[in-house]
């Protein structure tokens, strides 16, 4: 029999070491054993999924029948046919990932103009240097979807990452935040426990443990339903648990963006004037489980930027 670590397995399964040595406590991995202080896990165990919570958190509202995807396909079938040179929509992306970043923003507290200042490398005083670097930080994020993905200026396509989106990933892109600011922080999830409002049954849930369904749901319940609901579901998800203590609406708008540009969407522009009308449909949603408005919302903001691609 083959085993492998806890760093291994946590590397395959997309999930954080933390969860695995868990995993591995409660004795829900076949055939794990431990030897001194180490965790030995077979090579061909499969990855443990959580009853108890499974069967506690039901699916999130799916029922989405009232919205019209067709247009949206038939704009992204047409971008995909016709792009060929990836330097002709650099300009275009590089302005999208600016704007998109003033939105994923709004929620620090910083000024429109001195974002706008560091996001085109003007001087800028009234931030420090950590801020800066945060701004900086979660472009960089951003541009690094495009090349892993392949999308828009990095055509072909380069490795993607497998899976692209995982706990552990979710982990490591948070930690890729604190960049230069706290090279030392660890991505832990913050100590608490919320009701999930889709429960069966109102009990609290710890952190780790809504995450872990979250990304389960990701993986099976929502994997043939279109990738702008996946990407909304994934984004008022993740704004609910505040998986961390720090930067939440930035986290959830950065894995919204990942899902889209893994899908071959562009990314979904929310002018500054909209935004206050997307937090009360984030309200909505968050409170009864309608995701209608929200993803109207995203929807006519990627068939805009479907046009402007198709006019370019």
């Amino acid at each position: 029999m083959k085993y492998i670590s806890v760093k291994e397995a946590s590397k395959k399964w997309g999930i954080s070491e933390r969860r695995v040595r868990i995993l591995c406590s409660e004795n829900r991995i076949d055939g794990v054993t431990k030897s001194s202080w180490a965790w030995n896990i077979p090579s061909n165990a499969p990855k443990p999924s959580d009853g108890r919570t499974i069967r506690h958190i039901k699916n999130i509202d799916l029922r989405v029948d009232t919205i019209n995807f067709s247009t949206i396909s038939k704009k992204k079938d047409e971008f995909n046919k016709i792009i060929s040179s990836p330097k002709k929509y650099k300009e275009f992306f590089d302005d999208s990932v600016n704007k998109f970043l003033l939105f994923a923003l709004c929620d620090e507290d910083f000024d429109t103009i001195d974002i706008k200042d560091v996001l085109s490398n003007k001087e800028t005083s009234n931030l420090s240097i950590n801020d800066k670097l945060l701004i900086l930080n979660a472009k960089s994020i951003i541009v690094n979807f495009y090349k892993q993905t392949g999308y828009g200026p990095v055509l072909p396509y380069s490795s993607k990452a497998n899976p692209f989106i995982s706990e552990q990933r979710l982990n490591d892109i948070y930690q890729d935040l604190f960049r230069g600011i706290d090279d030392y922080k660890k991505s832990e999830y913050r100590v608490a426990k919320i009701t999930n409002p889709s429960a069966y049954e109102q009990k609290e849930y710890e952190i780790d443990i809504q995450m872990e369904t979250l990304i389960f749901q990701y993986e099976n319940d929502w994997s043939y339903i279109n990738s702008v609901v996946k990407a909304s579901f994934m984004f008022a998800g993740l704004l609910r648990i505040k998986p961390f203590k720090e930067h939440s609406f930035l986290f959830a708008s950065l894995i919204f963006a990942a899902i889209l540009l893994e899908a071959n969407y562009p990314l979904a522009i929310i002018p500054i004037y909209l935004i206050k009308e997307l937090k009360a449909d984030l309200a909505l949603t968050l409170r009864q489980s309608n995701y209608t408005k929200l993803i109207n919302l995203f929807l006519s903001s990627i068939e805009n930027e479907f046009d402007s691609l198709l006019s370019l």
